[in-house]
């Protein structure tokens, strides 16, 4: 698996797109660009960067996906410094848990302005940059390429939660303008595909003790693997599924659940 192009993580300050930002590094990309709203935490990724690997090209930005203005400038700013966009992972996110009556409309709101529009307006931003420049050969695939879009969703996307009625319809959505874009841009030789991660140990599920089995066991207990996931594990199918490796994928939403029951 190879990358030889310029990627981009939106959302890398913490959890899963600062695990897709150091898998990059990891599997030979030298030109990164990070965005995030979290600059303190944008900053620790860029360290933890170019700890695996000193020289390589970092661009962090602050990227505010609730701003139409700062999304199109992160990938302005992108393009200036290196010409172009390969691989996008649109990362960002929230979680406000909450049944239907008990969530405000300013909550509803502000869940739908950061996971479905935010991420709408980075998917946008990116197919506009990929349609004007030329495709590449792919290193492990014989197919060019003009770029490759993936996306965070959940698998609160392909399944119900009786606390989750706005995050679930954010997610719903995510995979909604997925699958229309791939089907969309096909054909001009972009591929856009999701991951649907399940319990994943990260920021947004907030402190956990690891040390506590009970609530680890509620939360997993649909799980048949028994345990939360890592960020890494589902950083590892967002580089798949941007990699060559992937070249006759696309519109999917690739749950990463171990193993989630009635999914």
């Amino acid at each position: 698996m190879r990358f030889p192009g310029v990627a981009t993580v939106v959302g890398a300050g913490s959890g899963i797109g600062r695990a897709t930002a150091i898998l990059f590094v990891k599997r030979g990309c030298t030109k990164i660009a990070i965005g995030d709203v979290n600059v303190a935490g944008l900053a620790e990724t860029k360290k933890l960067m170019l700890e695996v690997k000193g020289g390589i090209e970092v661009l962090d930005a602050e990227c505010d996906v609730t701003s139409e203005e700062s999304v199109n400038t992160f990938f302005t700013r992108t393009v200036a410094k290196f010409g172009r966009l390969d691989y996008c992972c649109n990362v960002a996110g929230m979680l406000i848990p909450g049944a239907s009556t008990d969530l405000s409309a300013a909550q509803y709101d502000k869940q739908h302005s950061v996971n479905c529009r935010g991420m709408w307006l980075c998917q946008r931003a990116e197919i506009t940059q990929m349609l004007k420049q030329d495709p590449i050969d792919t290193p492990d695939s014989a197919f060019q390429s003009r770029g490759a879009i993936a996306n965070v969703a959940s698998m609160a996307g392909l399944r119900g939660y009786d606390n989750l009625a706005s995050y679930s319809s954010t997610k719903h959505a995510i995979l909604g303008f997925t699958k229309c874009d791939a089907y969309g841009y096909a054909s001009k030789l972009i591929r856009v595909n999701a991951v649907c991660p399940g319990v994943i140990a990260t920021p947004m599920l907030g402190e956990i003790d690891p040390n506590d089995k009970t609530n680890i066991a509620e939360m997993t207990k649909d799980m048949a693997m028994g345990r939360q996931g890592q960020p890494e594990e589902v950083a590892e199918g967002l580089l798949w599924l941007c990699s060559s490796y992937a070249s006759f994928v696309t519109g999917i939403g690739l749950p990463v659940n171990g193993g989630m029951v009635g999914a």
